[in-house]
């Protein structure tokens, strides 16, 4: 297996692809434990090894996240990266892999990239009652959902956050409060979101596309508040 994987000194300095060998690959490999078997031939030739974004390795925690052959994490539906294995692939196949793209993930150095735009939306919403609003709703923060947009919106994490805060506020007026916020952040470090649904497919958790709907009932709630106060809440 030919695998070109993009590398990139750092954020100031344009990257490109880098063909390697991989004789031994094999198909219950993983696309981390391949960029292992590079790293391994990499060192041994006294080279610099490829820098990614690494985890648990089980698919849970949302560290990792590269982009293969044009889709986040890789061709199996709904797998993180660490959990896309390579039995899609033949012998002598070639495989492309770079970093997650999107505008909010700038690269930090070859395939690790810089999620803070992730961190800035959860932390609008009082990161640690956010973070357990994710959690709730079952996401694990990878960014895939930005990366397989093409206009890199983030509505899927934010949607989610969106369907989980209100059990967690006091009352009506702090969840339009931190809502507001939410979304102010997210139109901020992110694009439009206009309803492919590409980041249903890509997303590890499985996340429901029914969350998307949740970032306009809010902003709904938010500007008629008198209107919306009775109204059902989103999920």
């Amino acid at each position: 297996m030919t695998v070109d994987v993009w590398r990139q000194p750092s954020p100031e300095e344009p990257g490109d692809f880098t063909a390697y060998d991989v004789p031994d690959a094999s198909p219950d490999m993983t696309v981390l434990e391949l960029l292992d078997r590079i790293n391994a031939q990499l060192e041994a030739a006294g080279e610099d090894p490829v820098v990614f974004d690494d985890g648990c390795r089980e698919g849970v925690c949302g560290k990792c996240g590269v982009t293969v052959d044009g889709v986040a994490h890789g061709p199996e539906r709904n797998a993180a990266s660490c959990m896309q294995h390579l039995g899609a692939y033949r012998d002598g196949d070639r495989v492309r892999i770079e970093p997650l793209r999107a505008a909010s993930f700038p690269v930090k150095r070859d395939l690790s990239v810089d999620k803070k735009a992730l961190r800035l939306v959860a932390k609008a919403g009082k990161f640690p009652v956010a973070m357990k609003a994710l959690a709730n709703g079952g996401c694990i923060s990878c960014g895939a959902c930005v990366a397989s947009c093409p206009n890199g919106s983030g509505q899927l994490f934010v949607g989610t956050m969106l369907r989980e805060l209100p059990p967690l506020a006091k009352d009506d007026a702090e969840r339009r409060e931190r809502s507001a916020r939410v979304i102010d952040a997210s139109e901020e470090q992110f694009g439009p979101c206009s309803l492919l649904g590409d980041c249903v497919e890509v997303c590890p958790a499985g996340l429901p596309i029914e969350n998307l709907s949740a970032v306009a009932q809010e902003n709904l709630r938010n500007r008629f508040p008198r209107r919306s106060r009775d109204a059902p809440d989103p999920g």
